[in-house]
Parts: C-alpha cells; structure tokens; sequence
C-alpha cells in the first residue's frame, strides 16, 4: 500500500484516505477474482481501477465523495432504492427527475447515492447458480443484474459500473436482496493477456438456407455446423426438471433454423440475444427433440460461440459487437465507445420507436403488421375482430354470446406506465395499452419492467377487448414466442412490488391451461376476494385457489379445457400456434360484487324506485288520512340479482354467519353484510323449516337469488292529491336483505361440518350405488376439499388417503376459528336432544348470575334430551352417533337462549336432532339443567332449565321435514272454526298492513332494539293477511306486535309462514282474528310470490245462505237488483271524518280547519237469482258502476253533492225517498235514477261474504187472499260486491 501511496504524495488528507480505501477494496475484493487471469499485483490493479475512474469521470481530481461498496454491504444495507453515477452532475440529475415525474406525476424518482461499485460479471455458474442470468460479483458476494445490451466478451471481466440503479426487495417471506439495473454500459478496468480472436472459430460459416437444407435431409443427425443470419425470434428461459435453456431463431429471406439453447455455460446468451440482430453460432450440432417430433434443430455443444456481425442489415442493435471490440483495446477506447452509446445511439433508438414501430419480420410469421402507430392496429384488428365474431360466434347462453377472435402478432415499444396486478404480470403501457407477462416465465426480479421503464416487445400477441371486466381495450400477451427487452431502466421508485415466480396465479394457469379472458377473470376475481375476505376468512396464500374454484363454477363443465401446452410448437413451430392464438370475449363474464356496493345500491333503489301514487289502492281518491297513510307506512321492493349490474351477471361471494345477538342468518364479507332469509330443501325435494347449521361457517357463491327491500315510511298525507309532495314524509328508513334457497348457494370452501356431511352424503351414495361416487354430491367435496399443487399425482394420492382414513379436514385456505379448522384436541361435553319447541324471541325481564335484573333478549325451547351428557377428548361436531350417546335419556328440559346464545334461534326446528356441545370442559353437570329456586326453597314442579352460554355450539344431525311439521298445525280454515284459544298453524300472506301507532303509547324497549338491531322501527304493528294454502278464499287476519321483539324479515305476499303459540279471538262481528303473543313464534318458510288465483265459482244465492261457512266464501253470482234499499253520498273532511261542505269542515265542537275534503259513497241493494236473494253492499268505487254512470256524470254528481255535503236515499216500500228536502232536484234525480231500469238490471258480480253482527230473525206479516200471518224471517245473506262483471239493460 505504501508504494501505491508514494504516487499520491501532493494528494489532500482525505483523498489520501479515499485512495486507501480504494487499495483495501481492490485488495480484499477484487484482486482476489481476477489473479488468475490477469497477472497483475494488487498495486498494479489498483492503478488500472484508478485509471478507470478518472477517465469515467473525466477529471484527474478524485470522486472523494464516492464510497467503494461491496455486493454483500449493497445488499444488507442499502434497504431503499437508489441510483448512482459517476458521470452525472447535479444539474443533470436534476434534469432528469424532472423529466421522469413530468412523464409520471403521480411517482417519485429514484434518490440518488454516491456509491462506486467494481465487480466481475458472470452468468452465476461459478456461484452454482447457471440460470441464465448475469450477476455482478466480487469476494463478497453476488447480485443479480440488468443490462440494456450485453455481449458475451463482458463475462468474466472485471467492470467498473458508472451508472447503475439498485432495486431492494424486502417483502415479507423472501430472503434480504436486491438487483441491479446498469444504465451504461460497464466499463472494462482490466484487459486479458493472450485474448483469442473471435473470428478464429468462424472457418466454414454457411448461410440459414444452406442450413435449412441441410435439417432436411436424411442422415444429417450429428452434424456439426456454424450459421450466421439475422435473428428474428428470441424465446424466453425455461427451466424445466432442473434444466434451463432457450430457444432463437436466426432467418435469411423467407427461411428460418431453429436453435435451442441447453448447455449451461451458453444459457447467458439469453441475455446478448435480441431481435434484429445479425449473429453468427458456431460449432452447432442438428439434433431433434421429443417435444416436437417429425422436426430438426440445431443445438449447441460446449464448443459453440456467439459472434455478432460487424455489418449489420435493416434495424440491428451494434452496440454488443461495439462492446465486444471495446474489451479487446485499450480503455480509452472503451470508454470513448461507451460514451457514443450511451448518448448517441440511445437516442437515436428513442427516436426511432418512439410510435410504436415494429422491425420487419419475415414471412414465418402468422400475420406481422408493418404499421408505426397503435391507432392502426386498433383500426386493422377491431374490423378484423369483429368479422371474425360474427363468423365463429358460439352459441349464447345465459350470460350473453361468447365470441371468438384470433389474435394478431405485431411488435410495440412504449413505456410502462403503471403495474395493474404484479403477481398476474399485468401492466399499463403508455396510459391506454395492456400488457400481460403471464405465458412467459415470470423473471425472479422483473427484468427492470416497471413504472418509467421503456420497453420493446417483440413477436406479441395483440387482442381487442378481450375481456369486459378489464380495464383497457386493448392487451398485448407474451407467449413462449415473444421476447421483452427493457430499452430504458426507469428513473422511478418501484411501486406494487416485484412478480414472484411462484405466483399462485400463474402457477394455476399453467395447471388449467387458461384462456385470456379466463385468466383475466381470474385476477379480478382474486383482486376482490382478497379485498372482501383476506385475511379475516381466507388465507392470503390461498386466496387463488378459491379464486380458482369459483371460475370453475362459472364456467361449468363444458367449458373446460382439456389440451396441453406444447412449449416446442409454441416456439418454433410454423404457422405459430398458442393459447393466445384465439381467444373468447365475454367468457367469463360475472362480476364479483362486494356486499358494501350491493347495500348501497339497494338504499339507492329503495327511494329511487318509490312511487307513492303506485302504492295506493284504486280506492285512494276517496281516502281520509287516517285511511291513506297507513296503506303508505310500509311496501316493499323486491328484484332478482342479476338487475343489480345490467353489463355483466353478478355473483356474490361471502361466509354464511349468525351474528351475535341477531336472530338472523347473515351473508358476510369484510366491507359489509346482508340478512338472509333461506330455505332449505332435502335431497327428496321436501323443504326443511331451517337450514343446517353446518352452513354456518362456509365460503359460498350466491348467483340466484331475490333482493328485498322494505321501506318504512311516516306519512302525514292530508288526501291522495298531496302524495307528490315529500314534506309529508317525517321519516323514513328501509331494510335490505336475501332471499335465497339453499340449492342455489355453491360451497367454495367448507366448514368443518360441512366437509362431514358431504362425505358422509358420499359414502352413502357409494354404499347404495356400490361404486365410486361420481355424483354432484362428491365433485364438489372434491372440488372444495382439492389441493392446487405443482405434483397432481401426489396430491391425488394425499386425498385418497385422507379420505380412506375418514378424516373431514378442512381446506387450509379458509381462516376461522379453532372449531373450524383441523380437529380440535380440547376437552368438551355434549348432549344429544331433540327439540319439541320453540318460543319466539322477545325482551324479557331475566336477571343472570352477578347481573342486575332487566330487559334482555331471550327465548325458551322445550327438548328431549336423547341420552346423557359425554366427554371427549375431542369436539365431535356434527359426527355419527356413538351408541353410548343414546344410554339413558327421555328427560325432558328447557334451554333458555339469553343474548348472544340468541343466535341460534334460525337453526333450531321442532322435530330435529342436534348435539349441544360445552367446550374446553369435562365436567358432564353443566349440561345436567337443574330445577328453579324460588321463595321459601320451594321448586317449581316443572323440567329442569339449563341457560345455553354464549361460548356453547349447537350441531344439526338429522332434520324434519316441512311437510312433517305442517301435519301437527292447523289450516286456515280450522282456525276459522275451532275454538281452542291459543293456536298454531300454517299459510299463505296475500296482504301486509302496517298499523298506525298508538299514541300516548310508551315505548318501553325501543333503545334495546335499536343497539341491538341498528335499524329502529318505532312501536311497529303490522296486520297480515293469511290465507288457506289449499283453499284461498279462506282468509283470516293475524295482528303482530313487534315493538318488544326483533324485526321479522320475509314477511312478504306470497310466503309461507308457520304462526306458533298465536292467541285466537272473534271481534264483535263474528270476524275470527289471531293476536301475537309474548311467546309467539313466526317461522318463513316458503318463497315466491302469490300465485294468481283461479276465478272464484258460479254461486246460486239459495245454496249460498245456509251453508256460507262450509262453502266458499267469495264467489260470482248472475243476480237481477230488485231495487236500492239505500243510496248515500257525502263529502267528509280527510282529517277528522265529519261532513264537509262547500269549501269547510262542518265540526263546530271543537272546530276543524281543514280544507281537504274527500267523496265516498255507499249503497245496499235487494237481489235475488231465482234460488234465493240477499242483501249486496257497494262501496264508492262501486258504485258508480252500479248506477251506470260515466265518468263525467259520476264527476258532475260530486260537485252537486259537494253543496249539500251530504244526501242519503233509501226505500220505503216502492218508492225512493228522502227524509231530508225531498223536493231539491239533486233528490229527485237520485230516487229516479235508483228505481230505472238501468240500475234495476241484471248484472254478475264477484262477492265475499260480508261479516256483520249476528241479528235476531225479524217478524214480518204476510198476507195470503185475506188472512194475515206473522212469521219469522231469517237476516238475508249479506255480501260485499268486490267486482262488478257485467251488465245487461232490460227494458
């Protein structure tokens, strides 16, 4: 060192200090690599590396500010990225950031660092490590490297690197590291002594067509030849079974030789390649390979060079061959020509392909565009991709036609401008193109390709629109024929990480053999469920594998492909042929939506489809408030799921949960969740009163199902003339939720429980069938429960076994609690009952142990408990019985649900089976139950109750059916005639009424329904409707409180209900209703809609008055109206009720100011039939077709009763009077109209039998010639005209 100091004595402290560092690196570190082919000291080296850097920074002054650092220092320590130049002034790069963040606002450049770094470059094989790749080493270590051109001269070399960008890489689960992108070219410090000419080795050069030949002809096997030709097909790295290789193809006019790679100490060419150049190989043997058989190549051997041609033809890159003499001379000269490249040739390529041009290519090609700008190939393809659609469409289906298109092979250079999906190699080139990397082998470090960087892309495959769910119209794909040199390393900091080789996304579309549009809904669809379920339910790892799945339920079976990929034709073969040669639009086409958006559109179409004027009865116009707003208070919206996104089918995609102190089954991602209303069907066809429980837990697809919207509104309508003004609204709120049947959920990844019932449902069907199960039951236990790995053999294995060994594990990618994951170890007690029945939930006043006493959620089920409370030593879930579970048992108790446990309520179903199971205990006497205390030690003479913790779980084993439940309940038409006073039965909603709210009415539990439910509907009283499933003329009216329960959803027209423990009553007109008790229970179990009704049955009045209550009650009579036994109109006041006339309300007591008012009418007439008569009420929008009035007449009519207010005529023998100014002509003309013969006709109606009070049979005298008899008549048969038919004049 003092001998190489001697020569610095004029030199400052400090630069003497930086030249001993400069000794001490060049001593450590690199003299050590290069003694065995340089014979120089380390003194004489370290003047070389000096040497080096003054001429690189073109001073004789010393770069004091560089620190020398070594490959093991870059990678520990350099944690961000940076870039480093030795030729740079401030100002420059200065200039330089500016320029980058200009092109890309939204980015930050690179910082820059004062770091020298001096190496070998090698193609890691003296490290082990012979992929292909160039590696920048000295004693410490190595790191991988890019280079914008290379030759095959550098390897070896030591290099001095004066510009260059470090790239870390310090994401979770890889190993501390970085590479290295060099800007310039490396400058050479040493020259070898005795280096070989590289012409030597070319004696006997033929050209590609003499080479074609000769691969044609018999015999040529073994031959070993040298061929120089232009290159125009540069194959990617492939490592296969250990073995890496590369294939290129080098032309001459319009024939092309094939080379293939594979020996070791070549497979760095990959990296001095590139399309356009002219090359010459040497010492090349003809060969052929099993992959493409009937065909020759060319092969390397251990003895073949690499040359490029001093002359070059059309659109070549010289700079390697520049290079490769710039190593041979003096370092100068190399500094000088590295110079002129980096300023003068970059540019000019810059300058060149800046619109996209593309080389030309020869005519092996399957269609090569010679055009300069994207807008022409947008032009030529979307004209030729269209007539091809309509030449090759496939047939439609439910989704919309699936097209096919073929794509083009052109060649583009843009800049990449952002990373769309890393793991999926997509990006954004230029703001407006796409790029796809996934058919290529995805680089360790990503090749330099990130945001800023320039790229060519050569031999790329172009497609229009290939999948609606993407983003850009157009995509450029990269198959194993099309090669990526990066032209221009980005100035930027690296953003959205770096590809990984072992993409769980590219490693599944090598599996599957994925299509574009395929593998392009596959990203998507792992995008969002990443989003909306990792890593609360899916393990990020496996987020593809579930991903994978619901594309294979998207497809279907007939779309899956079944071809392999051939890597040999799809590299060489002529005409080219891949998986990107065709592709399918609109395939799949689904979107994934989240439950977030779907809730919000659901509010937004809440009110944006509310139309009151479309609620209101045809009656509204002769409504008064009190009549109007309650038909207002509530209504309902409901629409399928695929309205919810009118481009693309939608699809769901959440866990089946019960939430916490909800009665409900809810669909649950992590950006929301929605309430579900499900029904389960069993594999005879019968529905289940409740689902399973063991789809609680499970991953599911919904793709059908009903979207419900209830709105709740708080109405002050004065008439029906005010419903389009919005400031009679106070309040209003809605609620969203599903209505889905259970067969239409697809299971992605199980429960655990699930699992056990799909393989015991398995090994049934095997047992029965006495083969392999191949039914729909076992390919989704094997599609939900398959393992995506890279050996299918030993994965199929792994499951046989597994499933030979009977376990019910669980996919590892879904996340839940320990009850849901492998078998638990922990200690648990069960028991196993069978539920009696249920009570509804409701607050009730409880006081638990150390609690304060009060209003608490909570209901009661009776159970029979099977058998005696068991140990184990593991949870047994949802298993086979064991027959000691069945050892005593008989006892009957009460489970009393309080709060949380409250979540079980939709799961229990009278008649089923379950296993209540205490976990992390052994003591058996926590599920003992144990009687009440009260006053005095005195105990209830009742079954023992035992309170279900919140912690405890509750297994389905066996369910009742519907149909068997529904036998132990009433019908309609029993309720109507028994007299028992609480009752339970089944049926059908045709109408929901919303009750106004009492006022002065305390609300007791409102706060506790509102934080426990979140959505308040304050003192909620509703009146369904319920009519007879087999007879729907039999209807009877059932009264709900909800103000101290939670909110029942699917209470909607057309569902089918189970009404439990309801209270029967008969008002005072012998009208039978039903009034929700405390302990009431409301069970939907059916969905849909009303079915419409076949018209109601000819009725004859004689055969209808005696037996109206076995018969139906609604029916059409031809009846002739013998006359109008009362006829009244009058204008009421829409507030209070009274008569309104003229312009005021006529209560004086206390007065009435309101100035709405409303027409009603009412009238009874005699009819009869012939068999029998009775006695017909019409109400307002009756009558007017009663008295054969057009709309004019009826409205004239209003205005002159408006005067009086109030008219009123009725019979009194044969005439029509009026007790009231008989003599004003608005009297006469009513009591004329009622006796004429249009009114007295013969007319059909629809009638239902009207409920009055029971009356006393009259006494009526008749005479007969001249005696008189006093007899008792019965009331006539009282009907209400809901439909006039008909109507005849007789004149």
């Amino acid at each position: 060192m003092e001998k190489f100091l001697d020569c610095f004595k004029d030199c400052s402290r400090a630069e003497r200090a930086w030249l001993v560092e400069l000794y001490s690196a060049v001593r450590d570190r690199l003299h050590p690599l290069v003694q065995d082919s340089v014979s120089v000291s380390v003194e004489q080296l370290a003047q070389e590396v000096l040497g080096t850097v003054r001429r690189t920074v073109g001073s004789m002054s010393l770069p004091i500010s560089y620190t020398l650092v070594s490959v093991s220092d870059l990678l520990s320590q350099q944690r961000t990225p940076c870039c480093s130049s030795l030729t740079w002034s401030t100002n420059q790069y200065r200039e330089r950031v500016r320029e980058a963040e200009r092109a890309l606002p939204n980015h930050r450049a690179l910082p820059r660092t004062n770091l020298l770094l001096i190496g070998c470059l090698c193609d890691g094989c003296a490290s082990g490590q012979g992929d292909g790749f160039w590696r920048v080493r000295d004693v410490t270590g190595s790191v991988h490297c890019e280079v914008l051109q290379s030759s095959p001269l550098w390897l070896g070399k030591l290099m001095l690197f004066p510009m260059w960008n470090y790239i870390p890489q310090n994401a979770p689960g890889r190993k501390l590291g970085g590479y290295l992108e060099l800007i310039e070219p490396p400058i050479c410090v040493t020259v070898e002594r005795g280096a070989s000419d590289p012409a030597e080795a070319l004696n006997e050069v033929i050209s590609v067509r003499k080479a074609a030949q000769l691969l044609k002809q018999k015999g040529s096997r073994g031959v070993c030849v040298s061929v120089c030709g232009e290159v125009t097909v540069v194959c990617p790295l492939l490592a296969i079974a250990g073995k890496t290789f590369f294939c290129f193809v080098i032309s001459e006019g319009d024939l092309c030789v094939p080379i293939l790679v594979t020996d070791s100490t070549c497979v760095y060419w990959r990296q001095c390649v590139c399309v356009g150049q002219s090359v010459c190989v040497s010492a090349l043997r003809v060969c052929s390979v099993r992959g493409w058989a009937g065909n020759r190549l060319l092969s390397v051997t251990q003895q073949s060079r690499l040359h490029h041609n001093t002359h070059e033809t059309g659109n070549t890159h010289s700079q390697s061959d520049t290079h490769s003499q710039s190593d041979t001379h003096s370092q100068s000269d190399t500094h000088s020509q590295s110079d002129t490249h980096s300023q003068s040739d970059t540019h000019s390529q810059s300058d060149t392909h800046s619109q996209s041009d593309t080389h030309s290519q020869p005519s092996h090609t399957q269609s090569l565009t010679d055009t300069h700008t994207l807008d022409t190939h947008l032009q030529g393809n979307t004209h030729c991709g269209l007539d091809q659609a309509q030449g090759d469409a496939a047939p439609s289906d439910s989704a919309g036609p699936v097209r096919r298109k073929f794509s083009r092979i052109i060649s583009y250079r843009g800049r990449v401008t952002a990373v769309l999906n890393v793991e999926a190699g997509l990006y954004e080139i230029d703001g407006k193109v796409g790029l796809c990397l996934a058919y290529q082998p995805q680089q360790t470090w990503g090749g330099g390709v990130r945001p800023g960087a320039e790229i060519e892309l050569q031999n790329v495959h172009f497609l229009f629109r290939p999948s609606p769910l993407f983003s850009l119209d157009v995509l450029l794909c990269v198959c194993l024929r099309s090669s990526v040199c990066v032209r221009g390393f980005s100035a930027l900091r690296p953003e959205g990480g770096t590809p990984r080789a072992d993409s769980p996304l590219l490693r599944y579309l090598l599996e599957r053999n994925l299509g574009v549009s395929e593998f392009l809904w596959l990203c998507y669809c792992s995008t969002a469920l990443a989003e909306r379920l990792s890593p609360r339910w899916v393990c990020e790892s496996r987020v593809c594998a579930v991903a994978g799945r619901l594309l294979q339920f998207v497809l279907g079976e007939k779309e899956k492909k079944e071809d392999k990929r051939d890597i040999y034709r799809e590299m060489l073969q002529d005409p080219h042929s891949c998986p990107l040669t065709e592709y399918r639009v609109s395939s799949p086409c689904v979107t994934v939506c989240s439950l977030k958006e779907l809730s919000d559109w659901m509010e937004k179409e809440c009110w944006e489809s509310l139309s009151l004027p479309s609620l209101a009865p045809p009656s509204a116009p002769y409504l008064t408030r009190a009549q109007l707003n309650p038909l207002l208070c509530w209504s309902t919206h409901t629409l399928p799921l695929h309205l919810f996104s009118t481009h693309t089918p939608p699809l769901l995609v959440g866990v089946l949960e019960l939430g916490s102190g909800r009665v409900s089954v809810r669909l649950v991602d992590q950006t929301a969740g929605l309430e579900c209303v499900c029904v389960e069907h069993s594999q005879t066809g019968e529905q289940h009163m409740a689902i399973n429980s063991a789809w609680i837990g499970c991953l599911v697809c919904i793709r059908q199902c009903t979207l419900v919207i209830e709105r709740f509104l708080e109405t002050e309508f004065p008439s029906w003339k005010h419903l389009d003004q919005s400031r009679y609204i106070t309040h209003r709120h809605c609620r969203c939720y599903l209505q889905v049947c259970v067969d239409d959920l697809h299971v992605l990844s199980p429960s655990a429980a699930m699992t056990a019932v799909l393989t015991e449902r398995r090994t049934q069907r095997e047992r029965e069938e006495g083969v392999e199960g191949e039914g729909e039951v076992e390919e989704q236990s094997e599609s939900v429960q398959r393992e995506e790995c890279s050996d299918g053999r030993m994965k199929r294995k792994r499951e046989m076994k597994e499933r030979r060994e009977g376990s019910a594990k669980k996919p590892r990618e879904f996340c839940e609690p320990q009850a849901a994951g492998s078998v638990s170890t922990d200690p648990c007690v069960s028991l196993l009952l069978r539920l009696d029945s249920k009570q509804g939930v409701a607050f009730r006043n409880l006081q638990a142990a150390n609690e304060a006493q009060g209003l608490r959620l909570s209901f009661v089920a009776t159970v029979t408990c099977l058998g005696d409370p068991q140990g184990w030593d593991r949870d047994p879930r949802n298993g086979r019985v064991e027959e000691r579970e069945t050892e005593g048992g008989g006892k009957e108790m009460e489970l009393q649900f309080v709060d949380s446990s409250v979540r079980w309520f939709p799961i229990l179903q009278p008649g089923s089976e379950y296993r209540l199971i205490a976990l992390h205990t052994q003591d058996v006497s926590v599920l003992c139950g144990s009687s009440v205390p009260v006053r005095g030690g005195v105990t209830l003479l009742g079954s023992p109750s035992l309170v279900v913790q919140s912690e405890w779980r509750i297994h389905t084993l066996t369910q009742s059916l519907l149909y068997t439940q529904i036998q132990s309940m009433m019908t309609v038409s029993e309720v109507l005639r028994c007299s028992h006073e609480v009752v339970s039965f089944h049926g059908v909603i045709s109408e929901r009424i919303t009750l106004q709210e009492e006022k002065g009415r305390a609300s007791a539990v409102q706060s506790l329904i509102s934080a426990k439910d979140g959505v308040l509907e304050r003192d909620l009283r509703i009146r369904l409707t319920m009519e007879d499933s087999e007879s729907h003329d039999r209807r009877i009216q059932v009264y709900l409180d909800l103000s101290r329960t939670p909110y029942v959803s699917g209470l909607l027209q057309g569902a089918v209900v189970l009404l439990h423990h309801f209270q029967r009553r008969v008002s005072v007109v012998q009208n039978v209703y039903c009034w929700s008790l405390p302990i009431s229970c409301v069970t939907v179990t059916g969905l849909g809609s009303l079915k419409p009704h076949p018209p109601p049955p000819m009725m004859h009045l004689g055969r209808w008055a005696p037996a109206r209550a076995e018969l139906s009650l609604v029916g059409r009579v031809r009846v002739h109206v013998v006359c109008v036994l009362s006829l009244q109109l009058k204008w009421v006041c829409s507030l209070c009720g009274s008569v309104f006339k003229q312009s005021s309300c006529m209560r004086s007591c206390p007065p009435c100011d309101s100035t709405t008012a409303v027409f009603q009418a009412e009238a009874k007439v005699a009819v009869e039939d012939g068999t029998g008569e009775a006695q017909v009420w019409f109400s307002t929008e009756m009558v007017a077709e009663l008295l054969s009035l057009a709309v004019t007449e009826w409205e004239g009519l209003q205005r002159h009763v408006r005067v009086k207010g109030h008219v009123r005529v009725y019979a009194r023998g044969r005439n029509t009077v009026c007790d009231v100014d008989p003599d004003d002509p608005l009297v006469q003309f009513l009591c004329c109209l009622c006796s004429s013969s249009s009114v007295c006709r013969q007319i059909t109606l629809t009638c239902r039998v009207r409920s009055h009070k029971p009356e006393k049979a009259q006494l009526r005298k008749v005479s007969r010639g001249e005696r008189e008899f006093l007899s008792k008549f019965p009331q006539s048969l009282q009907l209400h005209c809901t439909h006039v038919h008909t109507h005849t004049h007789t004149h």
